[in-house]
């Protein structure tokens, strides 16, 4: 059953700032990451660098300093960095949250309920899991390319639709949405380092066009409740995200003899409908897409219409089994509905739903019998009717 929140009925009204400061005694907070270091929260802030931004900053110099602090609670370790800074910490342009991932394994509902009551936090800011780093090591990773560490992450999980749905973007008030929601488990996107810590947080990166140690937007953090479970590979990422109807644009492949036909998928749409029957419940999914041809190098005749369905049916048959990894995952190795299909059941059979909530997760959802169907258009044969090999060999 989901855990009452004591700070759902807050939710609505704390939606910015109430009171008015001069810019001048604030310590603007843009990014903020919470790890743990034993039974205390280490929490750390970047916020911007007064001195560097009165004036147009000197190259390899960075615009924000991190200020981090420790206690039993999170307000608590908040309090000692407010000692450490001669302003009053200010979160109404906070872009992200970052999240260690042993935190977010004891659970996010401490977060959560602090973040709730901070009056001038604007709950439209990012939430991500660090994975393989402590969270204050990701926050500290600078960019040349952004005036701000935090404002990379940002762009990296802003972006997630389009870098072929191998992760998600997923904000506080959408996470909190999940997380209430009837028959419906949250997800969050993780975060990672390409290259080395240290080296990323050194100013001398700033002075690099192509820096070797960058942030990198990884794949999908699987949670039940408010607890993370653990994660997924990039196809069970594509899978869920092609269910929850989260994809912009992707690519999917297939063997082709020795090559390969590589397929770009766009205007993908998901239809979910669930039915009860016997009271046993059914879910069909049907996915449609356009697609274009983007690379082939194996011996097909593009001229002719049995060889453009023919790849169609290949393609579907691939974009199937990502979903079906996907399905795999939520359903019989973490056991959690990330997919909202209780919630569905709960809108339309809520008789039904009331005698198998209480187990939805570990037995009912584990069983549903899923159906998939996917449809593929290619809308164009690519700039040349016949492959190379085609044309070559006939």
């Amino acid at each position: 059953m989901k855990k009452l929140l004591v700070f759902i009925p807050i939710l609505f009204f704390m939606t910015g700032c109430w009171n008015y400061r001069e810019l001048n005694t604030l310590a603007i907070t843009t990014t903020m990451a919470i790890d743990k270091d034993g039974d205390d929260y280490e929490i750390s802030i970047l916020i911007a660098n007064g001195k560097n931004n009165q004036t147009s900053p000197k190259e390899g110099q960075s615009q924000t300093v991190v200020y981090s602090g420790k206690g039993k609670t999170i307000s608590r370790a908040l309090k000692r960095i407010s000692l450490k800074i001669p302003k009053d910490t200010y979160l109404g342009h906070l872009g992200v949250v970052v999240v260690s991932e042993n935190v977010a394994k004891e659970g996010m509902y401490n977060i959560l309920d602090f973040l709730i009551r901070n009056p001038e936090s604007v709950k439209r800011f990012y939430l991500t899991i660090a994975k393989d780093y402590k969270a204050k090591d990701i926050i500290q990773i600078l960019s040349p390319l952004e005036s701000f560490p935090g404002q990379s992450i940002v762009s990296n999980i802003g972006s997630s639709k389009s870098l072929q749905a191998i992760s998600s973007s997923i904000t506080y008030s959408r996470f909190t949405e999940n997380l209430l929601k009837k028959g419906k488990e949250p997800i969050l996107p993780t975060i990672t380092i390409n290259g080395n810590e240290k080296k990323g947080s050194n100013n001398k990166i700033l002075e690099q066009s192509d820096p070797d140690t960058k942030v990198k937007l990884d794949t999908i953090g699987i949670f039940k409740g408010d607890k993370l479970l653990g994660y997924t590979t990039e196809d069970e990422s594509r899978g869920i995200n092609i269910i929850l109807n989260e994809v912009d644009e992707m690519i999917t492949e297939y063997k082709c003899g020795k090559g390969n036909v590589v397929i770009n998928l766009t205007n993908m749409k998901t239809k979910v409908k669930v039915k009860l029957k016997n009271n046993k419940p059914t879910v069909k999914l049907k996915i449609n897409s356009k697609g274009a041809i983007q690379e082939i190098n194996c011996n097909k005749n593009l001229e002719k219409n049995t060889t453009i369905k023919e790849i169609e049916k290949s393609a579907e048959k691939s974009l199937k089994k990502q979903i079906e990894k996907g399905i795999k995952l939520a359903q019989k190795k973490y056991k959690t509905d990330i997919f909202g299909f209780g919630n569905l059941f709960y809108k339309k059979y809520p008789q039904y739903y009331k005698k198998v909530n209480e187990n939805w997760n570990e037995k009912t959802f584990p069983e549903i019998d899923i159906k998939i169907d996917t449809n593929i258009n290619l809308m164009t044969k690519g700039s040349i009717e016949k492959s190379l090999l085609g044309g070559i060999h006939e």
